[in-house]
Order: C-alpha cells, then structure tokens, then sequence
C-alpha cells in the first residue's frame, strides 16, 4: 500500500509541475527556463524535464533569444496557441451553436443551426452533425469539448436533471458525446459560461472571485470562487430563480409561488408593462405599441430610456428583487464582484443604482462597499468562450488567460482555408469564418 500512495504522489506531483511550469509559460506570453525556475520554485532539471516534454507535446515551443545578460543567452519559451482546438457548444431553445477555439480564446470557426421545433428529438438529432462539421474543419488536435445546457444540470455526472422546453430528464448528456467522440466533455449551463468566461476572458485582472447572475427567460447564477468554477457534488448550483422572494407572488413554472424567476425574468417585465399601459391611457407605450399586448421588451426599453416613469418605476422594483438575491450572495461567500447579464442588460444605469441602493440596506456596510456591482452587455460569443474555458482549466490548468494576442495565422485571412457557406435550413450546418476575439 506504501508503494502505491508512494507512486500516486509522484504522479500527481508529475501533473501538478506540468500545469504549474505551462501557465507560467502561458502568463508570461515569452520566458526563459532560468526565469521559469525562479518564478515557479522548481529546480532547472524539473524545468528542463517538463519544458522538454511539453516541447514534445507541441504544447511550447522555442521562439527565440532574450536579451544578454551575465552568462549564456537565454532561450525564450512561448505556448503555442493553436497547439489544441476546443470545440464549444451553446445549446439555446432557439438554436445550437458551435465553435472552434484555440488556447487563447480565439474563435476560428463557427457554426450554428436553428431549433425550429423545440423538442428533445430533433435538438439532440442536430447537436451530433454539428459537432461532427466542426471535428471535420478542425486542423489541430482536440483538446475536448465544452457544452452549454439548458435546465438544471449535475456538472458531477454531466447530465441534464430537467429541461423544460426540451422536455429533458435525467439526460446523460456528457456519456453520449464521450461515447461518440472519446474526447474530455464538460458540461454546465449558461450562466455557468458566462461567469467563466468573464473571469477567464474579462478586462479585471484583478478578479479571483465573481458572481455572474444572467436573467433572460430564466435567472441563474454562475460562481466562480478562487479562480475555478463552483460546483457541488449534487446539482443546482446557482439556481438563485426558484429561490421565493415573495410568498404572495405569482406562481413560478417550477410549482412555488414567487420564485424570483416568477417575479424579475423578461416576460415578466413585459407582462408588466403591458398591465400599466391597459391602466395608464397617458403612458408612453402608446406611443410605441399598437396596442398593450403588442408591447415586447424592446419596447419597454425605449419607453425606460424615454423617460416613462411608470415603466422605470418596474425596472427599479425588478432590481430590488434581484437585489435580494445579489445580497444573500455577497453576505455569504463575500463577493466582491457582481455582473448583472443577459437580456436585461439595456436597463443598465437605472438598474445597477436600484440594485446597489437595495443591498446597501440588507447587508453589513463593510460588505456592500467592498462589493462591486455592474450591468454587462452578454457578447455573442461569451457562452462559447465559457464552454471553452471549462476545458483550458480542467484539462490544462490554465487560468485568468487575461494575456491574448492573435495568432499570426489569423491576421491574414489568406492563410485561412475557405469553409464552405452551407443553409441553414436544410438542416445542416451554417459556417462563419472567424478572426480571434479582441
């Protein structure tokens, strides 16, 4: 039994050097062995021993000479982007989307197809070619797949607990597309995504912990704490929408009555600002609506920036309700930082003061001050870079990849292979071809 703990030790002791001595290498964009030696503790044999291995791998490479200084010029070491290619996924109940992504977030490829029947047939008959189109145009090794879900996930086990519009139960949905691919699968939903991807992607460098809570047609929460993305043994994490914020309120779609996904999601700002323009002849939703139930939430965000006091009187309740829930996470885990997501996104301003005055009042004074809280516009692309993200961290233990440049390849389009253009609505999939993010 000695022996085993004894080689298990070094095994992981293997592992942990490798990570430790390839984020460094990462983060620093170009550095020397001598330097990697000092900045990561290990011995130069250790560095020796794992930079030639990653060399083998093709995971660094040799880029060129660093300046003189006492002794032998030193060898400068860099990750090679485009080493690996992540397949991403982002499954909404409007369409499927998949991209590739290298080792600095930078989308190559992209793909996408609709869902025009919402049902778990057809979102699961489609979700397979489209990986396979994206397998097939991929010129790197791949390093696995990451999947955005709809509904309740169990990151544990990597499977669908319940999706509702896609009537999903129990869905090993991570077994599936290992047994299809052989590939790493990591799975979570999308304000898991989103959270990742801010704290992978995002401009903060100084952000070890975040809360990003999206709200759409639902309201959940993605946490990452220390750098790594929270998940418990079971499932549920983050779902702050069927926490009840008022007893008396109307009935949510999972059985409880005021759930704050009942109360704070989209149609339920639009379901009340339709209610004020029947009550209110002089609103200026008029204005902008035929009639109350043409009223969408475009229009609800041009009578907000109006100036309709009515329509921001909601957006205010609406963030004061969601301010309950921002407040029970920072005086639990201490959050420092919140980003509020999504399609709720234009309410900006009005909505990031209501919500902070709101927390202000539920929770220490020390705490609230310390806590910023922002609105952020959700990028096109941010779910995919958060799907990519789960595997740069899991499978290669790279964080905060705040240091990007475009590879060379991708600032000349010429060196790019064409991608065919295919319909969209004949079933298969629709290609863009993309530069890196900036």
């Amino acid at each position: 039994m000695t022996i085993l703990l004894e080689k298990a030790t070094r095994q992981h002791t293997k592992e942990h050097n490798h990570r430790l001595v390839l984020r460094t290498i990462y983060d620093a964009i170009t550095v020397s062995r001598a330097e990697l030696a000092r900045l990561t503790g290990l011995t130069r044999t250790t560095i020796s021993e794992v930079v030639g291995e990653l060399i083998v791998q093709g995971l660094v490479e040799e880029v060129g000479q660093g300046q003189v200084g006492v002794g032998r010029t030193p060898t400068l070491l860099s990750v090679v982007d485009d080493a690996r290619h992540i397949i991403a996924i982002d499954i909404t109940h409007s369409e499927i989307k998949g991209a590739l992504v290298n080792l600095r977030g930078a989308i190559w490829r992209q793909a996408q197809l609709p869902l025009g029947v919402q049902d778990s047939e057809r979102a699961l008959a489609l979700l397979f070619p489209l990986i396979d189109s994206l397998m097939s145009v991929a010129d790197r090794p791949v390093l696995g797949i990451g999947i955005s879900s709809p509904g309740v996930i169990d990151t544990g086990s990597g499977t669908v607990r319940r999706a509702v519009n896609f009537n999903w139960h129990d869905l090993p949905l991570r077994t599936m597309v290992q047994a299809r691919y052989n590939l790493p699968v990591y799975l979570g939903n999308d304000s898991h995504m989103v959270a990742l991807a801010e704290y992978m992607f995002g401009r903060k460098e100084d952000t070890h912990s975040l809360v990003a809570i999206k709200v759409g047609r639902g309201i959940g929460a993605g946490i990452v704490l220390n750098g790594k993305l929270f998940q418990t043994e079971g499932f549920g994490t983050g779902e702050i929408g069927h926490v009840v914020v008022d007893k008396h309120g109307p009935q949510c779609k999972c059985g409880n009555f005021g759930c704050l996904e009942a109360i704070a999601n989209i149609p339920a700002i639009v379901r009340r600002a339709q209610e004020l323009a029947t009550r209110e002849p002089a609103s200026l939703l008029h204005q902008l609506a035929a009639t109350p139930q043409a009223i969408t939430l475009d229009t609800v965000v041009q009578a907000c920036v109006a100036g309709d006091a009515g329509v921001q009187q909601i957006i205010v309740e609406i963030g004061q309700y969601l301010a309950i829930a921002v407040a029970n996470l920072v005086a639990i885990l201490s959050i420092q930082r919140i980003v509020i997501t999504g399609r709720i996104a234009p309410f900006g301003d009005l909505l990031c003061r209501a919500i902070q005055q709101e927390v202000a009042q539920r929770v220490l004074p020390e705490l609230a001050q310390a806590a910023e809280i922002e609105i952020l516009t959700q990028g096109d692309d941010t779910v995919l870079l958060g799907a990519a993200a789960l595997l740069l961290t899991n499978e290669l233990g790279l964080v905060r990849l705040i240091k990007r440049q475009e590879p060379q390849a991708a600032t000349s389009p010429a060196t790019m292979p064409d991608v065919p253009s295919l319909v969209a609505s004949n079933g298969q999939p629709s290609y863009k071809k993309r530069r890196p993010v900036a």
